[in-house]
């Protein structure tokens, strides 16, 4: 038990959390990644391990025990598929234990903006594939590159929209990111508000991450910690005020 124990700080510790490491590895700005040749269809799979569960998403957190997830995307020139899996390492039953599948288009808006929508599903994976909870979601992503190596981004995120539209949830995430070589600096603010349910939260994050070190042609890892804190919350039983930290060790296969 200490050994898988020791072993699982030493990977977390290895690389830690790093919520948008996906996105900014193939930032244009990006120096550490070399494209060998331009090609239509991209897809990258990355795998993460963290010493708990962040929803980075909505701003919550899923579970104390030590979580995996990981998520393949592929892109064809403006659409693409996101499959995301969440696994609670310690208990099947809570709440990080779901899938996230949905496509998406990019939209070129201005020289600096892009607006991505994605339209999916959410779903709960306690027992079966589809669990009771499952439903639609729709996020829609906007982010403006105010500098080479930094940009602000606003994502709506709306839940429950087909089978208990009396749960409809919305969700605002706004985020500052500096990406610039290996280090990423984000933070993050999440809403949710009280426009379609009756609970309402703000939660703040910080992640500082050492990314995009480079082990192979295609594969590269990532390191770093994440705070996760409550500012406001309208029901301590959905949503409590307790403060958190996150590490996560990632890899990441691109091509």
């Amino acid at each position: 038990m200490k050994t898988t124990l020791h072993a699982l700080i030493f990977l977390y510790g290895l690389m830690t959390f790093s919520i948008t490491f996906a996105d900014t590895l193939n930032e244009k700005g990006d120096t550490s990644v070399v494209k060998d040749k331009e090609s239509t269809i991209h897809w990258r799979v990355t795998a993460r391990l963290h010493s708990k569960g962040i929803f980075t998403y909505g701003g919550q957190l899923g579970t104390d025990n030590p979580a995996f997830d990981a998520n393949f995307t592929i892109e064809y020139k403006k659409w693409g598929l996101l499959i995301y899996k969440g696994v609670d390492l310690c208990d099947h039953k809570s709440d990080y234990n779901f899938s996230l599948l949905a496509v998406f288009r990019n939209f070129k808006l201005a020289d600096r903006v892009t607006f991505t929508p994605y339209v999916g599903s959410i779903l709960e994976q306690f027992n079966t594939f589809a669990d009771t909870g499952s439903d639609v979601v729709c996020i829609l992503i906007t982010s403006v590159k105010i500098r080479p190596h930094i940009t602000l981004e606003h994502m709506g995120m709306f839940g429950n929209l087909v089978f208990e539209p009396s749960n409809m949830d919305w969700v605002n995430r706004f985020r500052l990111t500096y990406a610039s070589k290996h280090l990423d600096v984000i933070g993050s603010l999440w809403h949710n508000n009280q426009v379609f349910d009756k609970t309402n939260y703000i939660t703040t994050g910080l992640n500082v991450a050492y990314s995009r070190m480079k082990i192979g042609k295609h594969i590269f890892l990532s390191t770093g910690v994440t705070g996760l804190a409550t500012l406001h919350t309208s029901d301590e039983n959905e949503n409590p005020s307790e403060n958190r930290v996150m590490a996560t060790l990632a890899a990441q296969w691109v091509q």
